[in-house]
């Protein structure tokens, strides 16, 4: 599971549990495994894209979400943008750091905030990362139309079960990947889904079965990476090389909006 997304869900989902419950005074997420490795978060506040220095608003998640409370924020999103780089596939480029474009979507009495992660290194070696919130003023919103959890779940299934008898095929041999993908479709029936990588990401409440299962089995799903992942692999027969890379996309974008889907689904 990319750990940038994982901290944005948790931001999202803890997010909008908290305002749609005011008897809780703080919400303080520093403890959130995807928090682990995070020296330092700082929110800041951008007029435009060539604002060249921000004003930071919040040093740490819980007096941001007490700003957004105080500016009765209704709602937040998890905004996954569309890809149009031609240069490079979406399912390799989030190998890089900040590598695809993500945001929280910030719903305000008069309009809309996006606020864009941008992680860098130079912390500790135990927690390396600085992570800073952009936030920038829209006047329309950018969340995606919800679709149902059943036809997630649809999706996500035939893209993993595809992934996977791939795997299995002779001359592809990836028997270990394709265990990745068994267990994958066994989280999406579970009665009691756990995901393998940030656990945390949803709060005990506020999510249906069917969207915790499907979060749960896009993040064991999400086997895009660097050096080791599945994106490092290869295949001498042309024909399986382009398979495999037809395969990779359509798995991806169904994680994607797996992954959008289910941690937009918080209901009151």
């Amino acid at each position: 599971m990319n750990g940038e997304w994982a901290q944005l869900i948790a931001l999202v989902a803890h997010g909008n549990y908290f305002l749609t419950h005011p008897e809780i005074s703080k919400m303080d997420l520093s403890a959130n495994s995807t928090f682990q490795y995070v020296n330092e978060v700082t929110f800041v506040r951008y007029k435009s894209t060539l604002d060249p220095k921000g004003v930071k608003v919040a040093g740490n998640v819980a007096d941001w979400l007490d700003i957004l409370r105080e500016r009765k924020v209704t709602r937040l999103w998890n905004i996954g943008f569309s890809w149009d780089r031609s240069d490079m596939a979406e399912h390799i480029a989030v190998a890089f750091a900040s590598g695809v474009p993500i945001a929280i979507q910030v719903d305000l009495p008069e309009g809309y905030e996006l606020w864009y992660p941008l992680w860098k290194t130079g912390g500790k070696p135990q927690k390396p990362w600085f992570v800073e919130y952009r936030g920038l003023v829209f006047s329309y919103s950018h969340a995606a139309n919800q679709m149902s959890m059943e036809d997630v779940k649809v999706r996500l299934h035939n893209a993993i079960i595809t992934t996977e008898q791939f795997s299995r095929r002779l001359e592809v041999n990836l028997d270990g990947w394709a265990d990745t993908f068994t267990s994958a479709l066994t989280l999406l029936n579970s009665e009691n889904p756990i995901a393998p990588y940030h656990p945390d990401m949803l709060p005990n409440t506020g999510f249906s079965l069917e969207a915790r299962q499907i979060l749960c089995a896009a993040a064991r799903a999400y086997v895009f990476g660097g050096m080791g992942s599945w994106n490092d692999l290869g295949f001498t027969q042309p024909e399986v090389q382009k398979e495999y890379q037809e395969i990779s996309k359509t798995l991806y974008m169904a994680v994607k909006m797996s992954i959008l889907m289910a941690s937009n689904s918080f209901q009151q």
